[in-house]
């Protein structure tokens, strides 16, 4: 198993607590490979960067707990296009 990090836009932990950018850069650090989906932010980036995961993986693992939003419209673009789902949250 490789780790691939798509990350929406270089920049966008900036925001988060220390210890969440600590966590993140210990994970990109180990990461097989980073793709920066966008250049910059835009209000697209992150359906883009969940666009380009689906595209590139075989099937879809989620965390899905129905509520609206970027990951049922990951779910439903991951579905439409026929991949596998795994929603951890149904066991």
């Amino acid at each position: 198993i490789h780790l691939i990090c798509a990350i929406p836009y270089d920049g966008f932990e900036k925001r988060w607590d220390t210890a969440d950018q600590e966590r993140y850069n210990y994970i990109l650090e180990r990461a097989d490979y980073i793709k920066y989906v966008c250049e910059h932010y835009s209000r697209q980036c992150f359906q883009i960067r969940n666009v380009y995961m689906v595209n590139h993986s075989n099937r879809v693992i989620s965390a899905y707990n129905g509520a609206k939003g970027g990951t049922k419209n990951t779910i439903d673009y991951a579905t439409r296009q026929g991949k596998e789902i795994i929603n951890i949250l149904d066991n």
